[in-house]
C-alpha cells in the first residue's frame, strides 16, 4: 500500500498487488489525473482489480464488483469436462 498526503490535508491511497491496482480518493478529478500520469509510464487497465469488474454507478452512488469473466471461465472448464 501506498499513501500520500496532499497539500490539502486528505490522502489518496494506491493498493497494488502482483498487476492490480486500486487507487482511492474523494475527488474523481484526483483519480483522473493520477491514472493519466501512471498509464505514461505503465500499461494501464481499467474496470478490475483482483480479477474482479468494477462496476460504477455514479447518479445512484453505487459501487458494485463481479467475476462475471471468472464464472464464465468456471463454466467453460465444467462444461467441457462432462
Amino acid at each position: 500500500m501506498y499513501y500520500n498526503k496532499l497539500p490539502s490535508g486528505e490522502y489518496i491511497y494506491l493498493l497494488l498487488y502482483v498487476d492490480d491496482i486500486l487507487i482511492a480518493f474523494k475527488s474523481r478529478s484526483a483519480i483522473d489525473k493520477l491514472n493519466k500520469d501512471l498509464s505514461f509510464k505503465f500499461e494501464m487497465k481499467a474496470k478490475k482489480v483482483l480479477g474482479m469488474e468494477i462496476e460504477r454507478d455514479q447518479k445512484g452512488g453505487k459501487v458494485s464488483l463481479t467475476q462475471k469473466g471468472y464464472l464464465k471461465k468456471v463454466l467453460q472448464k465444467i462444461h467441457h469436462q462432462r
